[in-house]
């Protein structure tokens, strides 16, 4: 079907979003711990922001400690979170995990977790960092934050629909698709666009190399929604530039969209073909990085859990 064909209304009732659902899941997973991280912080600010040894002394001392019943729990919330990451790495070698969901589905919850586990863990530590659970959340921090990374790196790949990635001769037909449909449109000059579809040329990102190729790439992505909001303020009234906030929110007319829709399509697509091969190789080498770190933390995670337990230090009040 061409890019400008409108499918039949019972076509679009019948064949909805597949990845609608998904779609929603992520964001009550992210609510639900935004809210959940924002609640302990107001409930504990006072006793988190007290002196070391004043908290003993806190009316919330019992219950925030690490040992406490709510960082306990806390403590435990953690480990699952902990397992729930590494869930995206058993899958590929556990056949019946591997039949739920796509790659990029189990990457969504990877990362929510991986972000939500050191603060969670945090606030069960009582922001205290030392031994072997120290170590092992200096770790974890650094696993979560080179998984943002790699979640970026992953999105800059462009992929099917099942996780795959597409091929070059894929790619260059959607491109080529995109470029056909955009070239029949009436609403922007060339010129206007060029703008928005401008991208590096091969041989600039071969010279200035991966980290750089990838920092500009970067640019480029926060660049695109003003970019895009010029070409909204170029086709509006005053009054569609007033309701659009200056063309960062949708206007009001159905033929601008549709064409902003294949301009940002076609510029995101252009721009991560041409820094394609430097997105594969830095997210293959923070493979090679990431793993140890994640394995790491795990031996370390495990061996704390081990010598609390096996001390009687949550019997005990740990302190």
């Amino acid at each position: 079907m061409s890019l400008l064909q409108s499918p039949a209304p019972s076509m679009l009732a019948a064949r909805k979003d597949p990845e609608s659902g998904h779609r929603i899941r992520v964001w009550i997973a992210w609510l639900a711990s935004g809210l959940l991280i924002a609640g302990i912080a107001v409930y504990g600010a006072g006793y988190y922001l007290l002196p070391l040894d004043e908290r003993p002394y806190s009316d919330k001392y019992q219950a925030l400690r690490p040992s406490g019943a709510v960082g306990l729990k806390l403590g435990i919330l953690g480990t699952v979170l902990f397992c729930i990451i590494f869930l995206y790495a058993l899958r590929k070698v556990i056949p019946w995990l591997g039949r739920i969901g796509t790659a990029r589905h189990w990457m969504d919850f990877h990362v929510i977790a991986g972000v939500s586990a050191p603060v969670i863990i945090a606030f069960h530590a009582s922001f205290k960092f030392r031994g072997i659970a120290g170590v092992a959340f200096w770790i974890m921090l650094a696993v979560a934050l080179s998984g943002i990374i790699g979640r970026y790196l992953y999105s800059q790949i462009p992929r099917s629909m099942t996780a795959a990635e597409l091929s070059q001769n894929e790619l260059q037909a959607h491109e080529r698709e995109l470029t056909e449909a955009i070239a029949i449109q009436s609403v922007y000059s060339l010129e206007q666009l060029q703008r928005v579809l401008n991208v590096p040329s091969a041989a600039h990102i071969r010279r200035i190399g991966p980290l750089l190729a990838l920092g500009e790439m970067a640019a480029l992505e926060m660049k695109l929604p003003f970019q895009v909001a010029t070409l909204r303020r170029q086709a509006c009234t005053a009054a569609g530039r007033i309701r659009s906030l200056g063309g960062l929110l949708s206007s009001a007319n159905p033929e601008v969209e549709r064409v902003v829709k294949l301009v940002r399509q076609k510029a995101s697509l252009s721009r991560r073909m041409v820094f394609l091969s430097h997105t594969q190789r830095v997210f293959h080498l923070w493979h090679v990085i990431h793993r140890p770190f994640s394995y790491a933390f795990a031996v370390l995670a495990v061996v704390h859990i081990v010598v609390v337990m096996g001390l009687g230090f949550m019997g005990l009040g740990a302190r």
